[in-house]
């Protein structure tokens, strides 16, 4: 879970200090995030995106590799070049990750921190880059009751604790490592990079379970950001439910075919309880060569008719609803879940009624950027409710609507219409617009 997110130089969001922390330091498990349309909800949302990305290039360089070596091995009639085109767009390497992320202009290096807490225990990740690499990573987190330095890295400095590398040898190949590829990759990337390369038993022999704590919080975070849809992170309940892509159609093995009904039965329950017309959802399987084929149906209500129809000819708020379960149940789960316009498409009372609903099983945390004011009106604890405000220099602040300039606002006022009515600068105030004279513009 997430204590807070300091942010410098990252997209429109200059210098951005958000907190998510109650009483005693301990994060929200629910995060609802207001603005007007171009505020920074997005960008804000995709800097979970960035962390991602940072934690996986060393990871994503080595597959990128792999498969372009393997297609010229192979002599595959599709051009390399095409190919690696594509893959960048998931596969991104640190200075395109910088490109895309670094403010427009500045010339100050980019920061991003995230305080967190795993097992009531609290952390805190930084790094910063310049225009092309990454300059600066540090981690802090608990250790033998004590808060330490794990480590903290720059461009001069290696400094990694002895305490959290069991063994010396393995000490000194991380060392050599970090010195080679530091600035291209993070030092976290560069350890994600070995735990997937060697067996469990070495990394557990030779990583200290705390460390192994924080990068597993960090690789397992789920991000949906507005860009493409773009997903981060791992649906954790894949060994009991299907992965997030696979939800409509797909294939598995035999021996899984318990996820298919694990999922079938969850997603028949959401959406019969959500919509009166769908009596059921149910997965369509044909079994080949030990693979189980299957694809989503419903069956639906229409004009006193029970009809039999594919997933894929349902609205595009249900289509929404599909993509939003997996984060759902992922955060009741006791995981960290982000998603950008989560509401996008649903009706507004039906994404009151699915919040309020989730909100007391969250384990983990959701993080939720939307426009959905019904929301404010709802029976969510009202320091849940964060906003964007632009001062008049276009000043960026993310906090919660609870307190105006630092001071706390009663929790009986009618949080809704005090939003609407702008008290939070959270919304648009535009000039009325005269569409008759477009026409004669353009009729002259």
């Amino acid at each position: 879970m997430f204590r807070y997110v300091k942010l410098k130089n990252y997209k429109s969001l200059v210098d951005l200090n958000v907190d998510f922390t109650e009483k005693k330091d301990t994060p929200k498990k629910l995060i609802l995030i207001y603005g007007e349309n171009g505020a920074g909800k997005s960008n804000f949302a995709s800097s979970f995106f960035t962390l991602s990305e940072i934690i996986r290039t060393k990871s994503n360089k080595e597959i990128l590799d792999k498969i372009t070596e393997d297609m010229i091995a192979k002599k595959k009639n599709i051009p390399v070049e095409n190919v690696i085109k594509i893959l960048k767009g998931g596969l991104k390497e640190i200075e395109n990750i910088i490109k895309e992320c670094k403010t427009i202009g500045s010339k100050d290096n980019m920061l991003l921190e995230f305080g967190f807490r795993i097992n009531d225990k609290n952390g805190v990740y930084k790094f910063e880059t310049d225009n092309e690499k990454i300059v600066y990573e540090k981690l802090d987190f608990v250790y033998n009751k004590n808060s330490v330095t794990f480590f903290e890295i720059d461009n001069n400095n290696i400094k990694i604790n002895e305490n959290v590398i069991n063994k010396k040898s393995y000490y000194n190949e991380l060392t050599e490592l970090t010195e080679k590829y530091f600035g291209k990759h993070s030092f976290i990337s560069i350890l994600n990079s070995e735990i997937a390369d060697k067996r469990l038993k070495f990394i557990e022999e030779n990583i200290n379970s705390s460390l192994l704590d924080v990068i597993k919080f960090l690789d397992n975070i789920c991000i949906q950001v507005n860009e493409n849809s773009s997903i981060r992170g791992k649906i954790n309940n894949s060994d009991i439910m299907l992965k997030i892509p696979e939800y409509k159609k797909g294939e598995i093995n035999k021996d899984e075919e318990h996820k298919l009904d694990t999922t079938e039965e969850l997603l028949n329950i959401f959406f019969t309880y959500l919509y009166s017309d769908i009596k059921k959802v149910y997965y369509k399987k044909e079994l080949i060569k030990q693979k189980i084929h299957y694809q989503l149906y419903v069956k639906k209500l229409i004009y006193n008719n029970l009809i039999e129809m594919s997933f894929d000819n349902e609205s595009t708020g249900t289509q929404q609803l599909l993509r939003l379960f997996p984060f759902l149940i992922d955060s009741v789960c006791g995981e960290t879940e982000i998603v950008d316009e989560f509401d996008s498409g649903i009706h507004d009372i039906l994404v009151k009624n699915i919040i309020e609903n989730v909100y007391p099983s969250i384990k983990g945390q959701l993080i939720l950027t939307t426009h959905n004011t019904y929301l404010l009106e709802s029976d969510i604890p009202k320091e849940c409710m964060y906003s964007f405000k632009l001062d008049s220099f276009a000043n960026k602040e993310l906090s919660p609507m609870t307190s105006i300039d630092g001071e706390r606002i009663h929790p009986n006022l009618n949080v809704r219409k005090r939003y609407l009515n702008g008290t939070y600068k959270g919304t648009p105030m535009p000039m009325s617009l005269d569409f008759d004279e477009f026409a004669e513009m353009l009729e002259n």
